[in-house]
């Protein structure tokens, strides 16, 4: 019985990574950037063969993970936090008000648990990948790529449709650029080079954007160089070669510094440790260090703007330091 619903399953699976695979080729030869490289035909498949086992074990993981970290926060909360925050977390009344600590510490916790149950739960998933090769997961990638390139061929098939009916969305396969370094399993967690690969993401990201932004001059070129691009991240994604995602001939530099977006992060980061300063009887050197040590994280290439926002912010949130 076991043997003939996992036999159904794999040939599902088969039917389905063959209908991605011949989709995408035939998009790529109509936009005329192929052939498909090998090792993305290979990634399409490894990804839908091996969907269903990957499933069958990131399930039954994130509820272990879900209970550990679970544990392990109520824990914490019972001996480092104030009694009133405990109860406010693990005690609330049905129906607190909308300004009471009832409200918003248990809707801080979630946030924490979901969070840390994600991050925990993918990297085991990468690592398991890796061992037992159900990279259902990592391969997702290539086939949220292959429907970007479905989308520019719809383009180029139909140069005449409205502009509001036919459209290229850059939102996922972004995301998927972003988070490429960490799912493909190619780079430790604590690698030094982390931060060079998040620098080439944002250029690579960039870049598609630079190409999206040409459809409105010319529709069916943009589209073709979009894939094009979008084809070669692929092809390096499947071979994990993460670093190196499109030549340095093509990217475009970056050349918004977000000053406003780091500003606003060391804001919040700062109000979080003079709040818990005050709440949690955190000595203040402590909060101090942790807020020196956010900004000079987010300031690491321009040290004289971050003393500068720790110049004007400091004395707000912890007056007479």
């Amino acid at each position: 019985m076991l043997r003939q619903i996992r036999s159904r399953l794999a040939s599902r699976q088969r039917q389905r990574a063959n209908a991605a695979i011949r989709k995408l080729c035939d998009d790529a030869e109509y936009l005329g950037i192929g052939p498909v490289p090998g090792p993305v035909r290979v990634a399409l498949r490894t990804h839908h063969e091996t969907q269903w086992k990957t499933w069958l074990v990131a399930i039954p993981l994130s509820i272990y993970v879900v209970r550990v970290i679970a544990r392990l926060l109520r824990d914490l909360t019972a001996e480092y936090a104030p009694h009133w925050a405990y109860e406010a977390i693990y005690k609330t009344p049905e129906n607190p008000a909308f300004t009471s600590a009832g409200y918003w510490l248990p809707t801080v916790h979630a946030a924490v648990l979901v969070t840390l149950v994600f991050l925990v739960t993918r990297r085991l998933m990468v690592g398991l990948a890796n061992v037992y090769n159900i990279r259902a997961l990592g391969f997702e990638r290539v086939q949220r790529w292959a429907d970007l390139i479905g989308e520019c061929a719809e383009t180029v098939r139909a140069p005449h449709m409205r502009p509001d009916l036919q459209s290229i969305s850059l939102r996922l396969a972004v995301m998927r650029v972003r988070g490429a370094r960490s799912a493909r399993g190619t780079v430790p967690s604590f690698s030094r080079r982390r931060p060079e690969l998040r620098k080439h993401a944002n250029r690579v990201i960039a870049t598609l954007r630079a190409a999206h932004a040409e459809i409105d001059v010319d529709r069916g070129e943009a589209a073709r160089k979009l894939a094009s691009l979008t084809l070669k991240i692929s092809a390096r994604y499947s071979q994990g070669y993460v670093g190196a995602l499109l030549d340095d001939t093509d990217l475009v530099e970056v050349t918004h510094r977000r000053e406003a977006l780091n500003l606003a992060v060391l804001a919040t980061v700062m109000a979080g440790a003079g709040w818990g300063v005050q709440a949690f009887n955190v000595p203040p050197a402590l909060g101090i260090g942790a807020v020196v040590f956010v900004g000079a994280w987010l300031y690491r290439s321009a040290a004289s703007a971050g003393v500068a926002a720790l110049a004007v912010l400091l004395p707000v949130l912890f007056p007479g330091k």
